[in-house]
């Protein structure tokens, strides 16, 4: 099989799994995002041994995990804020067991612990802000974050082949271009208005610029993770994903879009 069927089987799978596992029910929502936490923080651990760090990756997966399930519990109705505080046990966790490891770099060991649950669980965890409004569940607007970044992905990449010359941030991603930047960003405004003319959550001034800041903190996310990959000298994240590389390379977009988002929704909107 060629390169380009890879990626195309690959691709389509992946957006089949993802957008039908948020539209189909909220238990499918979960478990997808539940794997994806999982993996994600499997992943990043690997990235960091190669950087010479060693997180505690059990705390860390803990940490990570517990968020999403503890703010998912709390927007979906099922459980009180106030298991929030379980987080204080399970973080003094990840120091207390750096006692008993016989290494001279906790600092950057429980920093990168606390950055890894943080950079995969974070952005998941406040997902659930989106999907949820008084403890029902709406794939609307979780779903919409994903169909706006892919668009904006796809609207820049076709930009960028046809128009790109101006290189952009040449410094960590050398193909990206002002043209292929700016287009996917037209793209993805348009896109946003269509999506208002169908889904009535938001009005339409209002999904504009839902989308916008999607637009901004997709190509961000990118960039950052195109950082975290050129500090260890490493093209993919991982292999998780046939012809696409790893799970953060697929993903990366998302996690830096999706708390801004929530941001804009929960200060602005609601």
């Amino acid at each position: 099989m060629s390169n380009f069927w890879q990626r195309l089987l690959t691709g389509l799978l992946f957006v089949i799994v993802v957008a039908g596992g948020i539209y189909y029910h909220p238990l499918t929502y979960f478990a997808i995002f539940f794997l994806v936490i999982i993996a994600g923080v499997y992943e990043l651990n690997t990235f960091l041994s190669k950087a010479g760090i060693k997180i505690d990756f059990i705390s860390t997966l803990g940490i990570a995990i517990f968020g999403y399930v503890a703010f998912f519990l709390v927007h979906s109705g099922i459980s009180k804020a106030s298991i929030y505080y379980l987080f204080i046990p399970l973080v003094s966790v990840l120091f207390i067991r750096e006692l008993f490891k016989d290494i001279i770099t906790p600092f950057t060991n429980i920093g990168a612990g606390l950055l890894c649950a943080l950079y995969i669980g974070a952005p998941f965890a406040l997902m659930h802000s989106l999907a949820f409004t008084h403890g029902n569940y709406n794939f609307k607007l979780p779903l919409s974050v994903f169909i706006l970044v892919w668009i904006n992905d796809t609207g820049a990449y076709l930009s960028g082949v046809s128009i790109g010359r101006h290189k952009f941030f040449k410094r960590i991603s050398p193909k990206k271009t002002w043209e292929g930047t700016i287009g996917g960003f037209v793209i993805t405004l348009l896109a946003a208005y269509v999506i208002s003319l169908f889904w009535d959550d938001l009005n339409g001034i209002q999904w504009v610029v839902f989308g916008g800041i999607i637009s901004v903190m997709a190509v961000l996310g990118d960039l950052i993770e195109s950082m975290f990959k050129r500090c260890i000298n490493i093209k993919d994240s991982g292999s998780f994903f046939p012809g696409h590389g790893g799970l953060l390379d697929r993903f990366d977009a998302v996690i830096f879009a999706l708390p801004m988002a929530v941001f804009y929704i929960e200060f602005f909107v609601r």
